[in-house]
């Protein structure tokens, strides 16, 4: 909401040289978060998490999620959770097999996606 400051008419010997300079500023609202800003912002419908899952188990999960959670949902955000696989055996699994599915495999269902601030997981919106 913008602020108005008064207008009125004041000898220029009675404001403060900082008063003469706030009747001049002009006050315009914040802007809306758009892009990834918004996309990280929304508060999720649904979250998956993929924590314990192989990777074709993850595969399958995530490609239902999506499907189902985009016909009831399209346009909302969901998170899938999928750790950063710092436990993991060998290298982290998750976090990339389900980034390329994001982009070739369930992208029918995907608008949008980003990463989650500090890892381990992606924000998506739904398509």
């Amino acid at each position: 909401m913008a602020r108005t400051l008064p207008t009125q008419d004041i000898e220029a010997g009675q404001m403060s040289r900082r008063h003469k300079r706030r009747l001049k500023e002009v006050f315009t609202p914040p802007t809306e978060a758009t892009g990834i800003a918004s996309l990280l912002s929304e508060t999720p419908v649904a979250t998956l998490d993929l924590h314990g899952y192989t990777g074709a188990q993850a595969r399958q999960r995530v490609r239902d999620f999506l499907t189902t959670r985009s016909r009831i949902s399209s346009g909302s955000v969901v998170h899938i959770i999928t750790g950063k696989g710092t436990r993991s055996d060998g290298e982290a699994v998750l976090l990339g097999l389900v980034r390329g599915m994001l982009a070739d495999e369930v992208s029918e269902h995907v608008a949008e996606y980003a990463g989650l601030l500090g890892g381990g997981g992606w924000v998506v919106r739904l398509g």
